[in-house]
């Protein structure tokens, strides 16, 4: 019986982790494990282990923390305030998804897609009809909420996987090169920081109660018990990806020497998978990529219209929501996706520290002592982040920060390898725990734990008459040679037939 059950909890594991990886990949995220190999060169292991922290780890870990906090991102977020959740999601779904992500399905699609298929399209003319095209047949499909989409997907989805993992083995057998040195003096910075490209903290942070109610109804009911599940599904989803993101990064830096230091992210892309599987393997990759970024973003155009719809009430109707994300789309994708990985630096510097930081704090929820922490550490990470976010579009306008300012940036510990954020965090959360200790407030987050204990002993102690009231129906199962009573409400309690 207790077999039985450990092969169910096994399988519901697999299923939900490639889920999970599935929400997770994304064929616009292709472009940076290589950029991140060729840019580390020789230094691609440091490279790596930034990439697995920001790309890999931190996202599936925020899964965890939504469910250890209540299966909810809004659960999560309320010891910081009660409108945080819903400044945070505005600023994910128009200033992430709508700016950034949409336009950047459709860059790559042509860059990586159309370009290499139509070299004749690489002009201004091609780009905006293949743009135009990419947006129209996405506004089409999604009008009827994306259903056709999720149908293809399911097709293409394994497809690109299939290719993934053969490029990826080839790669690993036959390395196009020998990694050189590029002259990168934090190889570990630039790779962490370059993960937040991809944008999966905020995908785990908004999207984990998919998964934690999906366990729900396959029957992990109690909260604890759930939040087992969601870590082994978790480890699942990490372990695909990691294989994935690894082999690409170590093909960019395999063949760095290919390629000059200023070559495109995907450019890089399309040029290390001519130099490892030829026209072929290139034709594959480009029409699988294309189709899959079609169909992610109508996926996400019908997040972010059905986001305006229900956060106007009504008064932004769906259709149009959908067309202004279109045509915003169309403007950002024209200038292709180096442009839109610029513009997306600040804000990712902007919302990165605070998001890991929510991670952090829903993981080791149990031995904070009030809401003070919580909003003490937020408030000065977001100072700081809001600082290197400001330096980072400063730099970009060919101007300088302030002197003073700066100065005053170098003191904080870390600031000169790039967490200037970490240590004000740890600061805050001290000061602020001491604070709201010595006020005496009242603290959400211990009345969630309470809540959360509540909840699980009381979904226990359902399983438990439910086995005792079906041993009493089965009658002679209690005569069994063998299996006493104990046993068998044990193996009932853990899901056994």
């Amino acid at each position: 019986m207790a077999g039985l059950s450990r092969r169910k909890a096994l399988m519901d594991a697999l299923v939900v982790g490639f889920a999970i990886f599935a929400i997770y990949f994304g064929a616009g995220n292709l472009i940076f494990p290589p950029y991140i190999g060729a840019s580390t060169g020789p230094d691609w292991q440091i490279g790596l282990l930034g990439l697995t922290l920001a790309g890999i780890l931190l996202p599936v870990l925020a899964v965890t923390a939504v469910a250890n906090s209540g299966g909810t991102f809004k659960s999560l977020a309320r010891p910081i305030a009660p409108w945080f959740y819903i400044v945070y999601n505005i600023l994910v779904m128009i200033g992430v998804g709508a700016l950034i992500t949409i336009p950047r399905t459709s860059a790559v699609a042509f860059e990586i897609g159309v370009r290499t298929l139509v070299p004749a399209s690489d002009n201004f003319v091609g780009r905006l009809i293949a743009v135009l095209v990419f947006f129209g047949i996405a506004t089409f499909v999604a009008f009827d909420q994306g259903s056709i989409a999720d149908r293809v997907g399911k097709i293409l989805t394994p497809v690109l996987l299939l290719i993934l993992f053969t490029l990826v083995t080839l790669a690993v057998l036959r390395p196009v090169g020998q990694p050189v040195p590029t002259g990168l003096e934090n190889p570990f910075y630039m790779a962490f920081t370059e993960a937040y490209q991809m944008g999966d903290i905020l995908t785990g942070l908004l999207c984990a109660t998919i998964f934690v109610s999906a366990l729900v109804q396959k029957g992990y009911r109690s909260p604890k018990r759930n939040i087992v599940m969601v870590l082994g599904a978790s480890a699942v989803g990490a372990i695909a990806l990691w294989v994935v993101y690894a082999g690409l990064e170590y093909l960019g830096a395999t063949g760095n020497s290919h390629f000059p230091a200023d070559t495109e992210r995907t450019a890089l892309l399309v040029g290390l998978i001519h130099l490892l599987s030829g026209s072929i393997g290139t034709y594959a990759l480009a029409i699988a990529v294309a189709l899959a970024c079609l169909t992610t973003a109508i996926g996400l155009m019908t997040v972010v219209a059905g986001f305006v719809e229900e956060g106007t009430s009504g008064r932004v109707p769906y259709r149009v929501a959908l067309i202004a994300v279109a045509v915003l789309g169309v403007f950002q994708a024209m200038g292709g996706v180096e442009r839109i990985v610029a513009i997306a630096g600040p804000i990712f510097m902007a919302m990165y520290p605070v998001s890991i930081l929510l991670v952090v704090l829903g993981l080791t929820r149990r031995i904070i002592p009030n809401d003070g922490v919580w909003k003490g550490a937020a408030l000065l990470a977001l100072i700081v982040s809001l600082y290197e976010s400001a330096a980072v579009i400063v730099s970009m306008m060919d101007g300088t920060m302030p002197t003073w300012l700066v100065s005053v940036y170098h003191l904080i510990p870390l600031a000169q390898q790039g967490f200037g954020w970490i240590v004000p965090a740890v600061v805050g959360g001290i000061a602020g725990g001491v604070l709201w200790k010595v006020l005496g407030w009242r603290s959400i987050c211990k009345e969630q734990d309470a809540e959360f204990d509540r909840r699980s002993v009381a979904e226990e102690e359902y399983a438990e008459r439910f086995s005792d009231a079906h041993i009493l129906r089965s009658g002679a199962t209690l005569a069994q040679p063998g299996v006493s009573p104990e046993t068998k409400r044990k193996d009932e309690a853990d899901g056994d037939p």
